[in-house]
């Protein structure tokens, strides 16, 4: 009789069976808890590149819009300086034919005015003013559109306009970095904005590398998991954290650095 008990093996096979498929099931919220892990982190990182983006691509908005503003102003003082030169040659030119009539006797035959060749004119100022041929048309006449590497070239790195307007030009790094500075808000906004929108908190920490001339920023995402109940999470530990950095984009050949 006992002998056919032990030999009885039903039971311990269903007790196999389910310790099996509760160890299955554990596994399973185990994979899921790891899978949910690596999804919001996923999710994350996808939230930090967009911030990262868009920062950058707001942060080159803001300069971009201070430099044209800027290059316009520099514009309209270089204009009126060229055409005080451009006076300055005629006043000296009717001056010389003035005196040139002094000098006449009585008898003499009064001379004609002199032929005024205001190309020539313009061609002694512009060179006298070390302007590159990419703006020379734009500097004399206003409706001219203005090529903006070659203007931002001449007003930051040329000798000439340096030295002749040393009392009221600023650096370019100056200019650019000053417009972001007071811009951070708005380029601050743009990396939330699309953080939040592709799924992280609105808790977003954006960094501006002036230095480097890059953006940084960190986002977070809270993760939930079926094996630990969130009330077992300090605040904060279950936070998963990502990272993204992205360049800001400058000017052809020229550099910008922010101190």
């Amino acid at each position: 009789m006992i002998g056919r008990y032990l030999k009885n093996e039903k039971g311990n096979t269903l007790l196999v069976i389910l310790g099996v498929l509760v160890g299955a099931i554990f596994i399973s919220f185990i994979f899921f808890d790891f899978f949910t892990t690596f999804a919001n982190k996923r999710v994350s990182q996808t939230g930090a590149d967009a911030a990262a983006l868009a920062a950058a691509n707001e942060i080159k908005e803001v300069y971009d819009e201070k430099l044209r503003s800027e290059i316009e102003i520099r514009m309209g003082h270089l204009r009126e300086t060229a055409n005080e030169f451009v006076d300055e040659i005629l006043e000296e030119i009717n001056e010389d034919y003035e005196d040139s009539l002094e000098d006449l006797d009585e008898d003499d035959p009064i001379p004609d005015p002199p032929d005024i060749d205001m190309d020539a004119i313009w061609n002694q100022v512009l060179n006298r003013m070390d302007i590159p041929h990419e703006l020379r048309d734009a500097v004399r006449y206003e409706w001219v559109e203005i090529d903006a590497m070659a203007a931002l070239e001449y007003f930051f790195e040329n000798v000439w306009y340096l030295d002749w307007f040393s009392n009221q030009v600023k650096e370019i790094n100056e200019v650019a970095c000053e417009a972001i500075i007071n811009a951070e808000d708005q380029w601050t906004e743009a990396a939330k904005h699309y953080a939040t929108k592709n799924g992280s908190d609105e808790d977003v920490d954006v960094v501006f590398k002036g230095d480097e001339f890059k953006v940084m920023v960190r986002v977070k995402k809270p993760a939930s998991f079926i094996t630990v109940s969130d009330d077992a999470f300090a605040s904060g530990e279950n936070d998963v954290y990502s990272e993204a950095e992205a360049t800001v984009k400058t000017p052809r050949g020229i550099d910008i650095s922010c101190d």
